[in-house]
């Protein structure tokens, strides 16, 4: 493991410490997990994307050859 140094307000790392105690935890096991999700929420992010964007290269939608102006599609 890494160590990491971090610049935290005394009072907000006082709250911290006390929040996860509270919680039964250590800052730092707090820390750790709030990077794991940041990780898996990044990695599903990405995921659904490119499934988004493959969905969309495989459409068969077609338009018909038909373009649209800026102003037609936002005419009220």
């Amino acid at each position: 493991m890494t160590n990491v140094t971090l610049s935290i307000e005394a009072e907000e790392l006082k709250q911290a410490r006390l929040l996860a105690l509270q919680q039964g935890s250590s800052l730092n096991a707090v820390i750790r997990e709030f990077i794991k999700g940041y990780i898996g929420q990044n990695k599903r992010y990405q995921q659904v994307t490119d499934r988004i964007l493959q969905k969309a290269e495989s459409s068969e939608y077609k338009s018909g050859g038909r373009s649209w102006t800026r102003d037609e599609l936002y005419e009220r």
